[in-house]
Order: C-alpha cells, then structure tokens, then sequence
C-alpha cells in the first residue's frame, strides 16, 4: 500500500545550492520568497532546519508540540518531522536549511558522533555569549553562500563552516535527558536512529535492525538505552506511533489504511498497539487533535 499523500511534503529545492546542500536566510527573505499559501497549514520537511531567534515572540508547531520562541531561542527540526509556520508571527531571526548531503563528508568521522543530531531538542536557549558567536557564524556563512559559484573548495568551505557552528551549538541542543554512553554507543545509536527512520513502516524487531547493521541484538539495545534511556523496542514503538499521530491528523486516510502501512496486518491488531502507546483508539485521537486545531 502506497503511504497517504494528503500531508504536503516539502523538499531541499535551490538549483544554485544542490552541490552544496545549504541555504542560509532570514525570515523576512522566506516570507517574502514564498509563493502564495505555501507557509500555510503543516508540512513535512526532507531536510533540517536551525532558526535563531532574534526578535518578537511566537509559537511553532513541530510534531503536535508548540513550541514557544522568543529572542535567543535556538528551533531544530528535523528531516521527517511535521512543522506549521506562523505567517503571521512577529518572530524574526535567521534560518539555516540544510540537506542530509550537507554533512556528508563527515557522516563516518566523530563530529557526528560528538553532535548526535537525533538526540537535539527541538527548542533550546544557548547562553548569551554562544548564541552570539552562532548568529556571527551565520552571518559570514549567508555571506559565503551568497558568493558561492559551484567548485569544490567553496563547497568545502561551506561545509566545514556549518560543521563548526553545529558543533558550537550542540552542549546547548542536545536533550538534557540523554545520557552520557561511550563512543561506540553514540556510534551504534546513530546508525540504529537512521536505519529505524528509513524502516520504522514494516515494524522489524530489534534482532531484524541489529542484524542488518552487523551488531548483536543486546549491543544496539545496550547503546539505545546509554543514549536515550530507553530500549531499543521502546523507540522502534515511538517512531510508528509517532508516524501513525502524523498521518491521523493530517491526512484523509482511515485508521485501517494507516495500519496496514505500517506494517499491521489487522485492523484490530493497529488499534490495540495505538491504545497502549497513546492511551486511547486512533479515531479518538484524530478527533482530539482536530477540535483543538
């Protein structure tokens, strides 16, 4: 069964920046580029987002959460996630958009491990003195991103320059709840994290993720609770109950019809594993988050 498209999906599109895989902005300038209606209502982004909040207070929605923005905050969203602009808001502040390609000359090396993006917050308020220096960071990245033309070392340089300010950023955006596990852990945990984003709609067990990655079963479980504090089942079970919320309530699809997406052969089966993670049946919850929107 083909995913339910009703969620507008929304993808890294600069022609001029594919090789690179970064775009810096302000929100004046994506207000003021976005066609007509295209901030309106949730999406579903393929790629992250960091916005530094500069001035006015507002809200942003990711993933049923809004989160409440004002000056120094620092928001994160990630590929896959579920967002809704505010059009209207008075927030501004600068915005890094940036494709999965843009790290990928140091996806392997450890200042992936040390950033541990699946484990940021989705909002965070860095001290003063460092959000300063990521806002100068930001600046002379739109400043050479503005003059980018194409070759290798530019797309070097700008690469290494959001590394840097990724990793000035990381203390402040890592969630306070993840615990402190060893080097291999925070490896296996990262490629456990990106295997279960690219599998979580067939429901494979832990032996089936442990296997196709080349670990033991107790190691991935081990490393998931050293970083996250819960098992490798608990996150396998967020993720399709996360993914099942999304659809709910932002597409026409019936309970059954995502159930079967995910890898439920029984309607009954859907709707029994949707109880006991969200404390109550599907349609009730769709029907929950549609009186409070």
């Amino acid at each position: 069964m083909n995913k339910p498209k009703d969620l507008k999906e929304v993808h890294f599109d600069n022609p001029r920046l594919t090789a690179v895989g970064v775009e810096a902005l302000t929100l004046e300038e994506l207000r003021a580029g976005a066609s007509p209606g295209a901030l309106a209502g949730p999406q579903r982004v393929d790629f992250f987002h960091v916005l530094l909040v500069e001035r006015g207070e507002g809200q942003h929605m990711v993933d049923f959460i809004e989160h409440e923005l004002k000056p120094g905050t620092v928001l994160f969203v990630r590929p896959g996630q579920v967002q809704q602009w505010q059009p209207a808001s008075p927030v501004e502040g600068t915005l890094i958009l940036m494709a999965n390609t843009a790290l990928m000359p140091s996806i392997h090396g450890p200042e992936m491990r040390l950033l541990s993006l699946p484990l940021w917050s989705a909002v965070a308020q860095p001290e003063p003195e460092v959000f300063a220096v990521v806002s100068s960071d930001f600046r002379r990245l739109k400043s050479d991103i503005g003059r980018f033309k194409g070759n290798d070392l530019e797309v070097a340089l700008i690469q290494h320059e959001l590394l840097s300010m990724l990793l000035r950023l990381a203390p402040a955006m890592q969630s306070s709840r993840t615990a402190k596990g060893s080097g291999r852990e925070a490896e296996v945990h990262a490629l456990f994290a990106q295997a279960l984003e690219a599998g979580y709609a067939g429901r494979q067990s832990v032996l089936a993720y442990a296997n196709r990655l080349g670990f033991s079963e107790s190691t991935v479980s081990r490393a998931c609770v050293a970083m996250t504090g819960r098992t490798a089942k608990q996150l396998i079970d967020e993720r399709v109950a996360l993914e099942a919320k999304r659809l709910l309530v932002h597409s026409e699809a019936t309970a059954a019809q995502i159930g079967h997406w995910l890898g439920f052969t029984e309607a009954t089966n859907f709707v029994k594993f949707f109880r006991r993670t969200a404390g109550m049946t599907p349609l009730d919850f769709r029907a929950r988050m549609t009186a409070q929107g």
